[in-house]
């Protein structure tokens, strides 16, 4: 209640250029901040040990609906290159290794599932979520002509790495033109 009342005044408090800019911003620029190839993605999954009086610690990061946007959109293209990169690209801060789990990128239709189960602070951002990743998914996943998915297990049944999730993946990639799949473990 007091983090919906303290948004909404912070919103009041911008000019009409600041609004602008945001909107540009959450419009036209989200691609770049989550999923762009080059950059490291820093995953705070894991509540800090002190938290301030009245703080709801049934916010976890996964139940979050603007956390779950931005792992997912990282991971849009991310886990294609982490084999070849030096160094991790997706770093989950909770993880003891410093890594996060690897996953597959999450379609459009998963992610609205993701979201129904999500809770947005002020309740009205799920729609907005949902557009964006569409259109984020349709420029990283239309954009790929190379596919390399070496040595991450796809077992079948797995939420995240099973071979129909890959196979949902693929139907958003139009501009494919070479797919690696080695050390998978499939067994079909």
């Amino acid at each position: 209640e007091r983090l919906v009342a303290e948004r909404r005044a912070y919103e009041q408090s911008r000019t009409g250029e600041q609004k602008a800019a945001f909107g540009r911003m959450l419009h036209h620029t989200m691609d770049l901040w989550y999923a762009h190839a080059a950059v490291t993605v820093v995953l705070l999954t894991q509540l800090p040990d002190e938290l301030p009086a009245g703080f709801d610690t049934t916010r976890t990061y996964e139940s979050r609906g603007w956390t779950t946007f931005e792992r997912c959109s990282a991971e849009l293209s991310h886990p294609f290159r982490l084999f070849s990169a030096g160094w991790k690209l997706v770093i989950d801060v909770a993880d003891e290794a410093g890594g996060a789990k690897t996953r597959l990128p999450a379609t459009p239709a998963r992610m609205e599932a993701l979201l129904a189960k999500c809770r947005f602070t002020n309740g009205a951002d799920k729609g907005t979520v949902l557009a964006l990743y569409e259109q984020t998914a349709a420029a990283i996943l239309g954009s790929l002509d190379k596919l390399s998915v070496a040595g991450l297990p796809l077992v079948r049944g797995d939420v995240w790495c099973s071979p129909s999730r890959l196979a949902e993946a693929l139907n958003y990639c139009s501009s494919l033109r070479a797919v690696a799949v080695v050390g998978a473990r499939l067994d079909d």
